[in-house]
């Protein structure tokens, strides 16, 4: 399945991810809701190492998140697309929205986040792990 590519609605941007995602999952916190303009986000959390973003310019955002750490969301400058963020609390990881893949018949939410905000008319995913909060990310693959 693997390496899979993505783009802004532009084509300014592209990013090609060679393994496979850390975390999946799908986050209804407010953030998330004002950045996509809709009731929740799906992203997935990929080792640096294995995401090329390429073309651009892209332009970043930053704010601090619940937990204190900083996220820093970067977006097409051209076409504002959303394309990855940074958290300082994840060192080595970057997170990209699923809707940046030309195919994303891999990606399934092994989780929903922050689901005490999850509006009425956003469906629930049955069978689905949930958390009130943000729950944590594994360490990267060799970090002690």
């Amino acid at each position: 399945m693997f390496p899979i590519t993505g783009r802004c609605l532009c084509g300014a941007v592209t990013v090609t991810v060679k393994g496979e995602p850390v975390r999946m999952a799908q986050c209804h916190c407010l953030d998330c809701q004002r950045n996509t303009g809709t009731g929740h986000s799906n992203n997935s959390i990929f080792r640096e190492a294995d995401v090329e973003v390429s073309g651009g310019p892209t332009r970043g955002f930053a704010v601090t998140a619940d937990s204190g750490n900083v996220l820093t969301r970067h977006f097409c400058e051209t076409c504002g697309s959303r394309m990855f963020a940074y958290n300082s609390g994840r060192p080595g990881m970057i997170t990209l929205p699923a809707g940046v893949f030309e195919d994303t018949s891999w990606y399934e939410p092994r989780m929903v986040l922050y689901q005490g905000r999850r509006k009425a008319w956003d469906p629930e995913l049955p069978g689905v792990p949930a958390f009130d909060q943000m729950a944590p990310v594994p360490p990267p693959a060799g970090s002690n």
